[in-house]
């Protein structure tokens, strides 16, 4: 009567811990759907920052040869290729367009880094439920032998 006690526990303890894995699975794969919807509707993507770049231009009689005068300033994409970081400026009518498409690289990155993360964690939840699952194999069977 007691082992009965016990192996029923034994499987309500692990059916219980079954239904939370397969309950973070879901919460897991809710959030990589959320993820997706982020990423998925991003159509274009242009690798860099677009920033306010100020300089000296090098001639002594110019304005921003002096201590106090203005310095020049333009506006540029900056991204790495090849492991050299490259400018271009950039007239005005892009500025726009082009910030609003490396903020949609920048997010699409942190999505895409959130997914592993995420499928990383689903990996990890899968392999606890099926050891959670899994029994153990059968004993043998006792074999009668012949009299």
């Amino acid at each position: 009567m007691i082992y009965s006690i016990k192996r029923r526990r034994v499987l309500t303890l692990r059916t219980d811990r079954a239904s939370r894995l397969r309950l973070a699975l879901k919460s897991l794969l809710a959030d990589s759907q959320r993820q997706l919807d982020e990423l998925l509707p991003l159509r274009q993507l242009v690798k860099g920052s677009v920033y306010e770049l100020q300089t000296r231009c090098g001639k002594p009689s110019c304005h921003c040869a002096s201590e106090e005068g203005p310095l020049h300033t333009s506006t540029v994409l900056s991204w790495s290729e090849h492991g050299k970081t490259r400018l271009r400026t950039l007239p005005p009518g892009e500025r726009a367009r082009l910030r609003q498409l490396t903020e949609n690289y920048r997010r699409f990155r942190q999505a895409r880094a959130t997914l592993v993360k995420l499928q990383r964690r689903m990996l990890a939840t899968v392999d606890r439920l099926e050891k959670t699952l899994r029994l153990p194999p059968p004993k043998p069977a006792v074999r009668r032998r012949k009299p």
